[in-house]
């Protein structure tokens, strides 16, 4: 019976001691159903760098690059398009305000147009025509084709013939009509356009006119 229990007792000894030394590391993820470990797919335990953003492809950059020129071109188009404008309106303006001082040289262009009645040229025109024509041009001013007209229209002011300036409209005929107009013009003088020699330069005491003034106008 003593040899029993001593042979027994190591056996059981190196019984336990190969599952001791036999034993497998603890694992996690067990299934039954299969009876063994799940297998876990590679690219799920590995780890994922962080994605890094690639820097822009040439071509898209290129894309990006030629929409800013076209959007700086179509600014740059529109800058010129404006000042193109603007200058074509200070011209514009420019043009309508004529120095005053040079009225007479503007007057002068239509010296020698022939007298022709009812017409408004540069070469031919009646009085009230050409009158029209120079405060048109210099003033920006609409007048009526015809003297009586020119003579009774509410936008004149009516001047004395002591107070004459450059400019001023005077009136010539009879108490009983106006047949006759012209532009005063510094120094005692009108142009106007006489039946006879078309556009000239007479002077206010000219013995014909003189005893037929009527009055003068400002506008201005």
């Amino acid at each position: 019976m003593l040899f029993r229990f001593k042979t027994v007792v190591p056996l059981l000894a190196l019984i336990c001691l190969g599952f001791t030394c036999c034993s497998f590391p603890v694992r996690t993820g067990y299934d039954r159903s299969i009876g063994d470990y799940k297998r876990v797919p590679a690219s799920e335990t590995a780890s994922t760098p962080p994605k890094e953003e690639s820097p822009a492809e040439p071509e898209q950059q290129t894309v990006q690059a030629d929409s800013t020129q076209d959007s700086t071109k179509h600014m740059n188009s529109a800058e010129k398009a404006r000042a193109a404008i603007k200058k074509k309106e200070v011209a514009k303006a420019a043009k309508k305000a004529a120095p005053r001082g040079d009225l007479e040289t503007y007057a002068r262009k239509w010296m020698g147009a022939k007298y022709v009645y009812g017409k408004a040229t540069r070469t031919k025109t009646d009085c009230s025509g050409f009158v029209m024509q120079v405060y048109k041009g210099y003033y920006n001013i609409a007048l009526d084709h015809s003297a009586s007209k020119m003579y009774k229209d509410s936008r004149g002011k009516s001047v004395s013939r002591g107070g004459l300036k450059e400019g001023d409209l005077v009136f010539f005929g009879s108490l009983w009509k106006i047949d006759h107009v012209g532009i005063y013009l510094n120094g005692g003088r009108f142009i106007h356009a006489s039946t006879k020699n078309g556009v000239m330069i007479s002077p206010m005491q000219d013995k014909y006119w003189g005893h037929k003034y009527q009055g003068a106008r400002r506008f201005k």
